[in-house]
Parts: C-alpha cells; structure tokens; sequence
C-alpha cells in the first residue's frame, strides 16, 4: 500500500491545469462554492486551511478525479455604424479575420520538457491527491499533496481567428511537493502551515501581426509602385531604386509579420500557507487561511520565424541607400528568416487571504460564507527580458517606446486586487449522506480596458451541487457538478476615436486602434464577444490505510 501511495503523488495533478485560482483543486470546496475556510474538506485543506487537517484521524489517503469540458469562443464583428469611406490607412473592414470570425479555443497544459499541450479530448479525466497522518495521541496532524493552485491554459488551431491572441498561451504553478502540518492546541483552535514547492510556468505561441497606420502607409505606396499585380506576384517594379526599395515582399497591416514562442520556467519556486480554525461551540466555526506570495524569475527560450514576405522586404529595403541609414539608425529588421535566444520573465504569484465560517442550524442544515481577496495589483505587467536584440522589438519601439526597447517587450496587464465571496448549504439527509449546493459569484482580476481573448474571463457565476457519503466508518466519498459562464462584448471605439485620443470602449489589450497601438491591438476597431464555458463534475475518495 506504501508503494502504491508513494508512487501516486508522483503522478502530476493536472486535474486543475487548465483555470484558475482555487479552481477544480477539493471536490467537496467544489460543491460548496468554495466556502470551505471554517468547514474542513479533508488533505486539500493544505491549500484552503491548513489547521482543517486536525480533523484527519490516522492515517489517511484521498483520490480525486476532475472531469472538466471546457469552451472558450469569440467572435470578431464589424461596429453597426462603421463606414468604409472613412476607412483610412487601417481599413478595418478588409481584415481577413472578418471571412472567418468565430474563434475556439481548447484546454492546455505546459509541461516540463514539452511545452504547451492541447488537450483534445471533451472531457478531462486526471487525477490529484495527497496523504495524511496523525501519530496516535499527537496533536499534530501530517499531511502531503500534488496540486494545481492557479492555471490557465488554450489551445486554437493554427487558423483560428483569434489565433494573434494568442495561438496557444499556459500560465500555471504546479505544487509537487507540500509538507504541512494541523495542530490541535486545544478542543476548540487549531493552526496549521504548508510550505509547498512549486513548478511556475508562463509560455505562448502566438502569431504576429501589427495592424498599425504606418503599415497601411507602406502598403498604399507599394500599391503606387506597382509592386505587385491583382494576383499578388511581384511585378519586379522598384521604381526609385537604389535610392529606395519597398517591392521586397508584400506587407500591409492585416498581413503577418512572423510567429513567435516563448516558453519559460522556473522548477523551483517555494511559498507556504498558514490557517486558523476557531470552533467554540457546535454550531459555529471560523477560518482564517493566508497563501504567501512567491516571486518567481522564469527563464526559458523564444523563436521567432518570420514570414518570407517580411523578411524580403527589409532585406530588399536594407539594401537601398535610404534603407541602409535609415535602417542603421532605427535599428529596422535586417530582412533574417529566424532569430531565437534566452528569455527571461519575473512572476510574483500573489498572496490570498481568505475568512470564512460555518454556521449549524435547525440541526440538519449548515450555511458556509466565504470572503476571499487575492493580491493581483501585482501584476501590473509581464516584462520579457531577451539576450539580444530581436528585430521586430527594434522596429515596433519606434511607436510604443513605453513598453518595447530593442530587447525587452512589456505586456500591461493592470489587473486589480479584488474580493471575491462564496456561499455553501448542506442539508444532512441522514447519518451516511449530506446534500449540498454552493454558489460563488466570482469578481473578475481584469478590468475593462484590459479585456481579451487570451483571458476571457470577465465576471462570473459559478454554480454547484454534491454530496457527501460516509461509505464505512473510515471512508468517505465527495461526489460535486459544477457550471460557471463568463461572457463580454468588447466593443470597438467610435471611427474618429484614433484621433481624438478618446477611447470609451474598446481594450488596449486586444481592439484600440491608434498610432501606438502596435503591439497589444492585433484586432483594431473590431467588436470582440467572448464567452467561457466550464462545467465539471468531481469524484474524490479518502479512506485510512
């Protein structure tokens, strides 16, 4: 049995790899709307209160398996009132995407060694769990597990429509070891700790284009060249060569520019929790749980294969006398197919805190509140430091000098510190069963300005029901379904937005349109739906051995 046990806690627990903080992590939290501070749920109480384990007696073994169907779809439209006359440089309504605008995302997951893995199947049926001992007449509790506590990964074809945002895109940390005990110090409080080892990792592969004003400047003079005739082959037209080329290859700002990966990780990356739980009298109790932040300096590596129409561009253009000081003094790409090297990113995993109680009443039935407030004013933005200079960098920090440099991109993220409530009711049926229900109406980290499709997770309810059933003496089974849906509509800005400066609805992480908006607005001045969908339904089992 020993080696059974040991060798299931070597098996990853992925069964939460795909969302996001305290997701899918107990199925009994699951049911209860994740109200589970101050009602302990069992070995997974070294993520949500450690001093929950002192209700563990001897020695003990819990299994869960998550079964999880996830959809993750948008939809690209044009504004009701857009007029194509008044177009511009940047005719929004000649975007290829508009052909083929819905999007569709799967399930993925990073792994060590690999990268990011789509999960294919509909259904996700992975395992976690953890053991538990507490030494005869101790009043210490002793427990370990292997979980998930905050993931999210996606997966899309690679002719998706919203593959620019990104193809596919894994942020996770994976607890592979957590050492943690309870400690009963008396009938009524107990205090518990786990200091977990974790695995944190930030990868994407995503393709690049940049739908910029100064693109749409150089695709008109190609097309005032003669460049290329109505099939799009080159007609060897150049005329103010050598002085300068543009009829290198075909660009344009609906065109790509390349595809870009990054992968990094950090293998070790340590942070501990602390809980309280207080139960002066049988029908009330109180819970205090804190999960410390963790700052994580991932390295890894990045691609970036260009395509052959931008690198023949700027090799041609580098070869004219204007391309050549213009070039040198702007640092502009060289027109090379590839360029790769070491990437480096600084991740602080935020702190939590989270109270919650459980009151007892009319003798069956038991209400559990939760509040919970997670630190996410920390990531204000994600900041990718490379080795080397990388050509597209040199070029785009010509108009976002605020976030590009020749080897650095900073992503805004501006996500905000919010608190969050859950709700839980159990009804015991009788000795064996207990019935439950939770809800948990989940305030979302991203404000409005910082929408996407990379996270389409704006507000959102999530609903669940489960049970609980005492099987024998010394084992129980935690059975839970749950639903969550989150939708928004990011809305384009009006036409003249880009010239006034104004920008009262769209995201500058997905759909402003301006001169600067280079790298964060693959999608300008189009109406973006998102819409999540999550439903689960959990099975775990604890028993003594």
């Amino acid at each position: 049995m020993r080696i059974l046990i040991f060798l299931f806690l070597m098996i990853p627990g992925l069964a939460t790899a795909q969302l996001i903080q305290n997701m899918f992590i107990d199925t009994k939290a699951m049911s209860l709307g994740n109200a589970v501070t101050a009602d302990p749920t069992g070995i997974m109480d070294i993520h949500f209160n450690p001093a929950g384990l002192t209700k563990l007696e001897g020695r003990q073994i819990q299994i869960q398996l998550m079964n999880i169907m996830l959809s993750a779809e948008a939809n690209f439209s044009l504004p009701e009132d857009y007029d194509p006359d008044e177009a511009g440089l940047v005719p929004i309504h000649e975007d290829p995407i508009l052909n083929d605008p819905k999007s569709k995302a799967i399930a993925a997951a990073y792994l060590p060694g690999v990268g990011i893995l789509p999960m294919h199947l509909p259904v996700l049926t992975l395992p976690t769990g953890g053991v538990s001992i507490q030494p005869a007449g101790s009043k210490f509790t002793f427990a370990n597990a292997a979980y998930a506590p905050m993931a999210a990964g996606f997966a899309k074809e690679s002719d998706d429509a919203g593959r620019y945002q990104a193809r596919e895109v894994a942020l996770q940390r994976f607890t592979y070891f957590s050492p943690s005990f309870g400690y009963k110090v008396n009938d009524q409080l107990a205090l518990g700790a786990s200091f977990l080892f974790s695995h944190q990792a930030v990868a994407v592969n995503q393709d690049v284009r940049a739908p910029n004003m100064l693109i749409g400047v150089l695709e008109e003079l190609q097309g005032a060249f003669g460049c290329f005739d109505e099939n799009g082959n080159s007609t060897g037209n150049d005329p103010l060569a050598p002085i300068i080329t543009l009829c290198g290859g075909s660009v344009g700002p609906f065109k790509d520019i390349g595809e870009l990966q990054i992968l990094t990780e950090e293998t070790l990356s340590p942070s501990y929790n602390l809980g309280l739980l207080w139960e002066p009298t049988d029908w009330f109790a109180l819970g205090l749980g804190y999960q410390s932040e963790a700052k994580a300096h991932l390295k890894g590596s990045f691609e970036l294969e260009y395509t052959d129409e931008f690198a023949d561009f700027f090799r041609t253009f580098r070869s004219s006398i204007v391309g050549a000081i213009g070039g040198a003094i702007f640092s502009l790409p060289t027109g090379v197919k590839r360029e790769a090297g070491n990437v480096s990113v600084r991740l602080t995993y935020p702190q939590h805190f989270q109270a919650g109680i459980k009151l007892r009443f009319l003798e069956k039935y038991q209400l559990n509140v939760d509040a919970g407030w997670t630190d996410f004013d920390k990531w204000d933005a994600l900041r990718f430091e490379f080795d080397r200079n990388v050509s597209f960098l040199s070029m785009a920090k010509l108009l976002a000098p605020d976030i590009v440099t020749d080897n650095s991109l900073t992503m805004p993220m501006g996500y905000e510190s919010v608190w969050s409530f859950g709700f839980g009711l159990q009804y015991d049926l009788n000795s064996r069963i207990k019935l439950r229900m939770g809800y948990e109406p989940r305030k979302s980290s991203i404000p409005d300005d910082r929408r996407s499709v990379q996270a389409p997770l704006g507000d959102a309810n999530l609903y669940s029901v489960g049970m609980g059933y005492q099987w024998d003496k010394d084992t129980v089974v935690d059975l839970s379904l749950s639903f969550m849906q989150s939708e928004e509509v990011i809305l384009a800005d009006p036409q003249g937005a880009d010239a006034t400066g104004e920008y009262p609805n769209s995201s500058d992480s997905i759909n402003r349109n301006c001169l600067t908006c280079t790298v964060t607005n693959p999608y300008p001045g189009l109406n973006v739906e998102t819409k999540l969908t999550i439903g689960a339904a959990g099975i775990s089992f604890r028993t003594k051995f």
